[in-house]
C-alpha cells in the first residue's frame, strides 16, 4: 500500500513538474504529450510506461507494465503502479478483476463492512439482539441499523438481518395465554375443557354392599354358635340335649314356656282331687 501512495506521489510530482516546464517555455503539448528537455515527447497509453525517453533523434519508446502491476492513464513515467490486494484475511473479496490498465476492485467480504474509508480491513456487522429489529442491513461500506420494536411486534433473535414481526393473531378455536412483549410473541393454546364426572364402576358399589353382607353373616353364625353353646351349659346334664348340625334354636326356654308348663301342672292336680272325693 506504501508502494502504491508512493508512485501515485512520484507520477503527480513530475507531471507538475512538465507541465510547469512547458508552461514556462511557451510551448502546447497535448495530453498526450510531456515536455522534455524543451519539446513535447509522446505520453505513453494506459497499460504501458516509459521504456527510452524521447531525444533528439527518437521519441518516447513505451513497453507493457510488468506483472502485477497497471497503469490506468497516459503517463510519461517509467513505472507501472503495483495491484490492490483483496487479502481475503483482512475480510475482503475480488470485486472487480485487475488488469494492466486498471487496477484491483476490493469489497468486504458478505456480512461485513469496511473498517475505514480507505477499506483496507473488514468487521463483521452488528447484530440486532431480542426485542429489536433491523431498519437497514449493512453492506459493503456501512454497518447494519437497528430499531427497538414498536408496540404490537417483536423480535426473539438476534440477527443482522431479522426485522420485527407482528404478534401472532390467536386462530379460531384458542385462547391468548401470554400477551406478546418486544421479545416474545403472543401465546396461544386451547382452552380447558371441563371433563364430565366419571360414573363409579358397579364392581366398586357392589364390592362394599357383597363385604357388608359377609359380615353380617359372619357376626351372625358366630352369636348362634355362642348362643347354641351357652345354652346347653345352662341345662342339666341329664337333660342337655346331644348337639345337632341343624340346631336354629339360640335361646333358652322363655319364661312364657315356664308359666304353661306350671299352669298343666296344677289342672292335673285339680282333676286328681275331684276324683278322690268322688
Amino acid at each position: 500500500m506504501e508502494g502504491r501512495r508512493w508512485s501515485a506521489g512520484l507520477s503527480a510530482a513530475v507531471l507538475l513538474t512538465l507541465q510547469g516546464l512547458a508552461f514556462t517555455q511557451g510551448l502546447n503539448c497535448s495530453q498526450t504529450q510531456y515536455l522534455w528537455k524543451g519539446r513535447c515527447c509522446n505520453r505513453c497509453p494506459p497499460g504501458q510506461k516509459v521504456a527510452a525517453a524521447c531525444s533528439g533523434q527518437s521519441n518516447t519508446t513505451c513497453s507493457p507494465c510488468e506483472e502485477h502491476h497497471f497503469q490506468d492513464r497516459w503517463t510519461g513515467l517509467p513505472h507501472c503502479t503495483q495491484h490492490r490486494s483483496c487479502s481475503p484475511q483482512a475480510g475482503l473479496i475480488v470485486y472487480r478483476n485487475g488488469s494492466k490498465e486498471r487496477d484491483f476492485v476490493c469489497r468486504c467480504q458478505e456480512g461485513k463492512h469496511c473498517s475505514s474509508h480507505e477499506c483496507e480491513t473488514c468487521r463483521p456487522h452488528s447484530l440486532c439482539g431480542p426485542g429489536e429489529g433491523v431498519q437497514r442491513e449493512g453492506n459493503h461500506l456501512t454497518d447494519t441499523l437497528c430499531v427497538p420494536c414498536s408496540l404490537g411486534y417483536f423480535s426473539n433473535v438476534s440477527s443482522s438481518t431479522a426485522r420485527c414481526q407482528p404478534w401472532s393473531r390467536c386462530q379460531e378455536g384458542l385462547v391468548q395465554k401470554a400477551k406478546g412483549t418486544q421479545a416474545m410473541d403472543n401465546i396461544c393454546e386451547a382452552p380447558l375443557l371441563k371433563t364430565p364426572k366419571a360414573s363409579p364402576s358397579p364392581l366398586l358399589v357392589l364390592l362394599p354392599v357383597a363385604a357388608l353382607l359377609l359380615g353380617a353373616l359372619l357376626f351372625l353364625w358366630h352369636r348362634h354358635g355362642k348362643c347354641a353353646r351357652k345354652w346347653r351349659q345352662d341345662l342339666p346334664l341329664q337333660e342337655a340335649p346331644e348337639p345337632t348340625e341343624n340346631e336354629e334354636e339360640c335361646s333358652p326356654p322363655t319364661q312364657e314356656t315356664l308359666l304353661g308348663e306350671q299352669m298343666g301342672m296344677q289342672e292335673k292336680e285339680c282333676h286328681l282331687a275331684q276324683q278322690e272325693q268322688v
